[in-house]
Order: structure tokens, then C-alpha cells, then sequence
């Protein structure tokens, strides 16, 4: 189908990650209504810090508990703040670690931040995980 100038459309945005989030803001900004379907709970996506682990590590057992959690505790971005930032929504530094390299609580609440202040809230379904589409 193609886009035509102008029109808007119904737009589903799959998970409120970085990705998601810029999406919704963009898609949103052309006029489009936007639905954002977020798994968990929080926007944040991969900066989304879970203290559980899976219950069988060699995941061969079949009704094992799954946790989605590629961070650790002591995880801090691998860019700067300056990187990380947006061209219109700056990355700045808002506690007192002086290190260039923020942790992943700090990108995180930059994230929550930045939803928040575009109005994106309001657009994500928590709780909602994808399965198929047609």
C-alpha cells in the first residue's frame, strides 16, 4: 500500500524501547494515530533492569520461566550521553555521576523522561505482547 501525502493512518508500534519511542513520537507528529503494544510494564525496552533470572539456564526445559534481561546490575552504556541523545531532545547528565558514560538506571529515566514529555504515554498499551498479525 502505498502513502499518500497528507492522509493519516492507524499505525501499531511494536514494543516502547528507544526504537518504539522515536517511532510513536515521529509517526505522531505526521498525524498519524498511534498505538504503541508494550509487553511489560515500562517503557524502556532493553533498559528495562530485572533482578530475576531464568529458572533453568540451558533452557531445554520446556515450562521453564522466562526472563527477557540482557542487563546486569553494574551496567553502564557503552557512548557517552552526547551520543545518546537525539537531535532535538538532549541526553544531559540530571544526578551527580560525573563519568561520560551514563548507567542504565540513567538511560532509562532518560527514556521515561523523554515519553513523557512528548506526550507517548498516553499511546502505549502495557501488558500487551505482540504474537501475530495479519
Amino acid at each position: 500500500m502505498a502513502l499518500k501525502m497528507g492522509e493519516s493512518y492507524k499505525v501499531a508500534v511494536i514494543g516502547a524501547g528507544t526504537a518504539g519511542l522515536l517511532a510513536a513520537r515521529e509517526l505522531q507528529r505526521e498525524g498519524h494515530r498511534v498505538v504503541v503494544f508494550e509487553k511489560a510494564d515500562k517503557v524502556g525496552g532493553t533498559w528495562l533492569y530485572n533482578t530475576q533470572v531464568e529458572s533453568e539456564l540451558l533452557g531445554v526445559d520446556p515450562n521453564r520461566k522466562i526472563v527477557h534481561s540482557s542487563l546486569y546490575r553494574s551496567l553502564r552504556a557503552n557512548l557517552p550521553r552526547q551520543a545518546m541523545s537525539f537531535l532535538d531532545y538532549p541526553f544531559v547528565k540530571r544526578d551527580g555521576d560525573p563519568r561520560p558514560f551514563p548507567g542504565h538506571e540513567e538511560v532509562l529515566r532518560f527514556l521515561e523522561d523523554f515519553a513523557r514529555d512528548f506526550g507517548l504515554m498516553e499511546l502505549i498499551r502495557f501488558g500487551h505482547a505482540v504474537i501475530r498479525w495479519s
